[in-house]
This record gives structure tokens, sequence and C-alpha cells, in this order.
């Protein structure tokens, strides 16, 4: 999966599980809110295979903020329900009541 962004000349970072897909994300948080670094990344894409055991409390500390976007993409055997609900629940926050 990770080759297809990267033909597209996406930077990739490659995590096969929960625990590595938070340590990427806290990586590339901590790259993007460092001013001394030239690098700012703007969306994150992350297959919800891969998310979709990350600790919730975790998540939410390490997507707090504006930048970078984290969006949970389906992954090569389909969607497992993890996009959609991180969608309501963002949902449900920007508007205070589920719409989705």
């Amino acid at each position: 999966m990770v080759s297809g962004f990267q033909a597209l000349g996406v930077e990739a970072h490659d995590a096969t599980n929960s625990v590595e897909a938070l340590e990427r994300l806290r990586e590339i948080k901590k790259i993007t809110n460092d001013p001394a670094d030239q690098r700012t990344y703007a969306v994150v894409c992350v297959i919800d295979d891969v998310i979709r055991d990350v600790d919730q409390a975790e998540y939410a500390k390490v997507v707090e903020g504006a930048l970078p976007a984290v969006v949970v993409l389906p992954g090569p055997n389909g969607a497992s329900g993890v996009a959609v609900e991180r969608l309501r629940a963002l949902a449900q926050k920007a508007v205070g009541s589920s719409i989705i």
C-alpha cells in the first residue's frame, strides 16, 4: 500500500501494527510542530486496519490540533468501519449531534 503512494510522490512512513502507527503519528506531529524543522505535514493518511486497535485516548492526544490532519482510509481488504466511526465522531463534535 505504501509503495502506491510513493509512486505519486508522497512521503510514506510504514507501520504494520497499531503501536507502530501511533509512534509514526507522534513523530510526524513532533516534526510538524518543531519550528526549527523545515518539514511540515498537513495531511497524514492512515489505513484503518492499522489504526483499528490504537488506544483511543492516546490517538486523541496525537491527532489534537490543526496540523497534521489525520485521515483514516480503508485498507486493501476494504473498510473495517474505523474510518466511518472516526468521521461520525468528528461530525458529531463539529455540529453537536450525530448526522452520519
